[in-house]
């Protein structure tokens, strides 16, 4: 993987289609996607996290933490709250306490050289950094100091977490199914954790399992084993510290109706099916099959399946939720309201070159607003054209379709949109609303390589939301008795098309599914589908 390559993952995975490090989710995804791919991620991490604070750092106002606009500080060091505070004003209040402060490499310091270290913050001058002496005889500067959460890094950079909002990545939060999984097998008095009295049952029955951490690696049960200590002790647990567990369990008892004594895969057996069939197929491997855990009915024997073919890696999977007849079960696991999916990469196979829908900032940003207006113009009008071809029934919905946004910003974004839209609409690439919605479903209409995998959406409130088969080899159409509506408002900068899809297994008829797909702007400048 090229950095290129390793930054639109990135990207694609992010929360808003473009990577933070003050986004402590975002965090969390590049450190899974540097171990996936096998590269020195406590390194890397520590370097883009910004553990130090170089002098340039210094005079940044606190954006978040305790001593962020909206908060008022710590026991020692009080804030008004609604004033904005810079690090090198933190800095100085906590040497004139003699507060300890924490370096990079963990040690601590306690400032002996406070006179000269203050008169050099005081005046402003921090073009270098300053040096310190500790009381413990350590020499430093002010370089080494660890941006900690106090000066405004995020918990998930910091390396830390609490209580009242425990960070949880992706990998932890599926294997958290299994766990549940595995404590309900041993006791199925477990329950959901909506009540307090039932919150502090379960943590009993959490704490005396013995299999609970059967079938799961050993990084996730060492943060499962970190979350299981920071929240089984909370008597008054906040309603979001409910709803990491109540998602988890809510997929475990849909689960083990069908498979009351399901053992699952998520080691080497997981990652080589994956492997092996993104390799025949050339799709990226949650494309071929999105299954974040496989339920095992039957060890797999994989010794003699083709490299060049994937009907023989597709037949492991059942066809039917309950079957046991073939030896594995994938299962996409999503939380009641998990992150939307990132569904831009569908145009990548059907352009020589990104820049044939993309738009940079820059260019953006040298357009005046009749140019802006214009172009909308000539886009909308090749929308409706093109869409009229197509002889989708439509309705267009909103009240921006005949004026434009008086907003700058959202007048740019509503222009970025429709250059898209006017890409996914030209016949001469092949590209497809239809298309686009399968994708973002993870259905690949050209391909129909997938084999049979079935979708839980868990509950915030311990009962399951929602369970849909994706059969093998799934195609999709547009439902004709349902409207294509098209949304464009003159107070946003986005535009929303809404559709109903008919999945198929060859000629037969599956189920019909409801979608949406909204393109807007990202900050980064960049046009996103989600």
């Amino acid at each position: 993987m090229t950095l290129d390559e390793l930054l639109l993952e990135w990207s694609y995975r992010s929360e808003r289609g473009y990577p933070s490090l003050d986004n402590p989710s975002d965090v969390l995804l590049l450190g899974q996607i540097l171990e996936q791919l096998d590269l020195p991620a406590n390194e890397i991490m520590s370097n883009l996290e910004e553990v130090n604070m170089p002098p340039g750092q210094l005079n940044r106002p606190i954006t978040q933490g305790p001593f962020s606009k909206a908060n008022t500080g710590s026991d020692t060091i009080p804030k008004e709250k609604g004033k904005i505070i810079t690090r090198r004003e933190l800095l100085i209040l906590k040497i004139e306490k003699d507060e300890e402060l924490e370096l990079g490499d963990g040690n601590k310091i306690t400032v002996a050289n406070k006179g000269e270290v203050l008169d050099i913050l005081k005046s402003g001058d921090i073009s270098k950094a300053i040096p310190l002496e500790g009381t413990n005889g350590i020499k430093t500067n002010t370089s080494k100091l660890k941006k900690t959460i106090e000066f405004g890094t995020s918990k998930a950079a910091a390396g830390t977490t609490d209580a009242k909002d425990p960070v949880v990545d992706t990998d932890t939060k599926e294997e958290l199914v299994i766990v549940m999984c595995n404590i309900l097998k041993e006791n199925d008095s477990l329950t959901d954790f909506n009540s307090n009295e039932d919150y502090a049952s379960n943590f009993k029955i959490i704490n005396n399992s013995t299999t609970k951490y059967q079938d799961v690696g050993d990084k996730s049960k060492d943060k499962i084993e970190e979350l299981f200590k920071l929240v089984g002790g909370l008597k008054n647990p906040l309603t979001k510290v409910k709803h990491v567990l109540n998602n988890p369990y809510s997929i475990a008892k849909e689960i083990l109706t069908a498979y009351p004594n399901a053992r699952f895969e998520r080691g080497e057996v997981f990652d080589m099916v994956r492997m092996k069939c993104s390799q025949i197929t050339g799709l990226p491997e949650d494309k071929w099959n999105p299954g974040d855990i496989y339920i095992i009915n039957s060890e797999p024997n994989l010794e003699g399946l083709e490299d060049d073919s994937v009907v023989g890696w597709n037949e492991l999977f059942v066809n039917n939720w309950g079957d046991t007849d073939r030896p594995l079960v994938s299962v996409s696991l999503k939380e009641e309201k998990h992150q939307l999916g990132r569904a831009k990469s569908y145009l990548n196979k059907f352009a020589d070159n990104k820049n044939e829908f993309n738009i940079s900032k820059a260019d953006l940003g040298s357009m005046s607003v009749e140019e802006l207006k214009k172009g909308i113009t000539g886009y909308r009008n090749q929308a409706r054209q093109a869409i009229k071809k197509e002889g989708f029934k439509i309705e267009y919905t909103g009240n921006g379709w005949e004026s434009f946004p008086t907003d700058v910003g959202r007048l740019k974004a509503k222009y970025g949109c429709y250059r898209l839209l006017s890409f996914l609409l030209n016949k001469a690439n092949n590209a497809s609303i239809i298309g686009l919605f399968a994708y973002g479903l993870s259905i690949d209409r050209d391909e129909r390589a997938n084999p049979t995998f079935f979708k839980l959406v868990g509950g915030n409130k311990g009962t399951i939301k929602k369970k849909v088969k994706y059969p093998a080899g799934v195609n999709s159409e547009m439902d004709e008795d349902t409207p294509i509506q098209m949304e464009d408002n003159i107070s946003a900068g986005n535009i929303k098309i809404s559709g109903t899809i008919i999945k198929t297994n060859g000629d037969d008829f599956t189920e019909k599914e409801d979608t949406f797909k909204t393109l807007r702007m990202s900050g980064a400048g960049q046009i996103q589908i989600t």
